[in-house]
């Protein structure tokens, strides 16, 4: 496929699949601990969160994770954008 001058695409590396995966899996936390703060019920585990505290550690942590793991990724892909001296010199 050609792409227009100026696009491409990014490749998948293992480091990115690697903070997808930790940014799921902040997601998961996320969501878990936000839904015992909202109805008082665990989500997807049965003994998890039990407690307020729990939850709201649950949300808090998720909330990092997600925020850290995606900032990975962006650096991951920003480090495959070719600068512009390599640019030039094609």
């Amino acid at each position: 496929m050609i792409l227009p001058q100026g696009k491409r695409r990014f490749s998948l590396t293992l480091p990115i699949l690697g903070y997808a995966l930790l940014d799921v899996a902040g997601m998961v936390a996320f969501a878990v601990g936000l839904a015992y703060l909202a109805g008082k019920e665990p989500l997807f585990f049965r003994n998890f969160p039990t407690t307020t505290g729990e939850a709201l550690l649950s949300t808090i942590a998720g909330l990092g994770l997600m925020l850290w793991a995606a900032a990975r990724i962006l650096r991951e892909t920003l480090n495959q954008v070719p600068t512009q001296d390599s640019t030039e010199q094609q």
